[in-house]
Formats: structure tokens, sequence, C-alpha cells
């Protein structure tokens, strides 16, 4: 099997995770008064249920009731190989383009309006996580956003507020991963778009525990068909994003761009197949349920496009000087 697919290809998504944030500034801080504009999706007021309390984190959207690490656009390495001096000036070039370009700022500020998920110094930020859950339940984006970063500290950190040295514990809280996932997908199904590189990342976390479990070649067999199944749910909400945001081809190149280089091998395609289908069914139904269209809408001016698409071909640029 495809056990050890970790060690190359979900290191490279993991990178496509992650990246964003050293490379784009944080949200601005959101205010009691202030709402920051998510999509152009009307809202709709969300079920009055509460996340199941459990340690079974299960297939979210296919168990659960309905329910940092951005979506983005990743900048490769652009430092200078001798062997290829026509390539990286071709790329400088590129990247000095991308700097000056006059919608670089207006870029950044569609990004935080529209997909980055960091709150912190946030109304929200301040509120308890009952004042958290009370919103939430009246369809606050912002909340459900907040209630999904919270449990996720805790599953890692085990504390809801952020810790001054990111020392992930020795133990996953699986119950407080849970809760995150019910939280996370609850933003997505209303329409913010960040949220499937969230739940890419929470499978993620889970992921590395597993591997801090493998001692011994008996532990490796018991918990081989798990890690494989994890594996296969971050590619499928990779793929999920794709799907149900082709408004966002062009930004989400580096997730296409690390799924095409880093194909499944044969005895897990079928598998695969089966988990993203389902899961992409159990979406459309859900969003159905809210009234709302299986793809979300954004609105992306001109400008932000041209800037997206010189970004890709940096990318490309420096994908080619990699190999």
């Amino acid at each position: 099997m495809a056990l050890i697919i970790t060690t190359l290809v979900f290191v490279a998504i993991f990178v496509v995770i992650v990246v964003l944030r050293m490379v784009y500034p944080g949200d601005k801080a959101a205010t009691a008064t202030e709402s920051l504009r998510v999509s152009t999706e009307k809202r709709v007021t969300a079920p009055d249920v509460v996340p199941p309390d459990t340690g079974d984190t299960g297939k979210p959207l296919a168990a659960n009731p309905p329910e940092q690490e951005n979506m983005a656009v990743l900048r490769a390495d652009i430092s200078a190989k001798p062997e290829q001096p026509i390539a990286n000036q071709n790329c400088q070039t590129l990247l000095q383009a991308l700097q000056s370009h006059p919608a670089r700022d207006q870029f950044q500020d569609w990004y935080q309006q529209e997909l980055s998920a960091d709150l912190h110094d946030s109304y929200y930020q301040r509120l308890s996580m009952e004042e958290l859950l009370q919103q939430a339940q009246a369809a606050d984006i912002h909340a459900m956003r907040m209630l999904a970063e919270k449990y996720f500290r805790y599953a890692r950190f085990q504390r809801y507020d952020q810790p001054v040295e990111q020392q992930q514990q020795a133990v996953l809280d699986r119950s407080a991963l849970a809760q995150a996932r019910y939280w996370a997908e609850q933003t997505a199904l209303h329409g913010y778009g960040g949220a499937f590189m969230l739940l890419a990342g929470m499978y993620f976390v889970e992921l590395e525990d597993f591997n801090r479990r493998l001692i011994s070649a008996q532990q490796q067999q018991a918990l081989a068909e798990q890690i494989n199944d994890t594996e296969l749910m971050i590619r499928a909400y990779l793929s999920l994003s794709i799907e149900v945001m082709p408004q966002l081809h062009d930004l989400l190149y580096p997730v296409r761009h690390h799924l095409q280089q880093s194909p499944l091998p044969a005895e897990d395609r079928a598998l695969f197949d089966d988990i993203f289908q389902n899961l992409f069914q159990e979406w459309q139904y859900k969003r159905a349920l809210l009234g709302l269209a299986p793809e979300l809408e954004f609105f992306m001016p001109a400008e932000v496009e041209s800037y997206i698409q010189l970004e890709n071909e940096l990318h490309k640029c420096n994908s080619q000087l990699a190999d």
C-alpha cells in the first residue's frame, strides 16, 4: 500500500497550505460592527445544532451533522542556479514585475476580505466559547471561523488562546479536533473558501500524530489503513476546493500543480474516487439544504486576476528551475 506516500507527496501539499502565512499579511482586525466580506453569496441562518462532543473524528461531511494554513498563491524559491542563467533572469524579471504590479495592494486587500482566516487581535478573539457558539448559530461566519481555530488550537496545544511557543502536545485531542472540523465545514458551507485548506491542514496534523506513533512494525500495521485514509482525505479536500470554487481556478494553480505532480498509486485510485465522490455529494446535499448552489461565488476584479496570472507565471518559472 501507499503508507509512505506521506514523505514526499503530502509534505509538498502541506507547503501549499501553510506558505501563504509567510507571504501575505493577516486580516485587518474585525470589530463588532465591521463585517468582512467573505463572498458574494447571501447568508443563511445556521441550523441550531451543537457539534457532537466525541473523540471520533470521522469523515465530517459524510458522517457528522451539518457542520493557519490558508489557501493562496505559492511563491517558489527564486535562488539562482548558475547552470540556468536565462531561466533565472526570466524569473527575476517576473518577480520585479510582480513587485511593481499596480494591483498588488488591491490583491492583498481582496485576499484578506475573501480568503484570509486570520482573526487574531479581533473582536471575535476576545469572545468566550459560549459567546462564539451563540453568534455562530446566528450565522456569523467569523464566529464559526474563530470556533474552528480555537478548537484546532486546543486539539494541538490543549489551550484555546494562542500559545507563545507553538509546541504541539504529545497527544492530539481528537474530540477537540472533531469540533474544529465541524465548524470549519460550517464556514465552508456558508461561503468561506479558505476553510478547505484549513480542513486539509487538520487532516495533515492528524497524519503527523499517526506518524509519531509509528514506533514498532506492529503499530505500523495497525495504523496503516487509518494513515492511508487520512492521506486521501487531505487530497479530497484540496480537490473539493478546486471543484466548488471555479472562479478561483487561477488562484488555486499551486494546489492543482502539486496534485498533478503527485499522482496516486493505482491501488489507491478507486478508494480515492469513492472518498471524493461521497464528499462532493454530501457537500451538494448540505448546500442544497441551505438553499445554496454547489459552487461558491466570488467577485474578482480584472486587476486582481491579472496579478494572480503573473504570480502563476513566476511560480511556473521557479518550478522549472527546481526541476
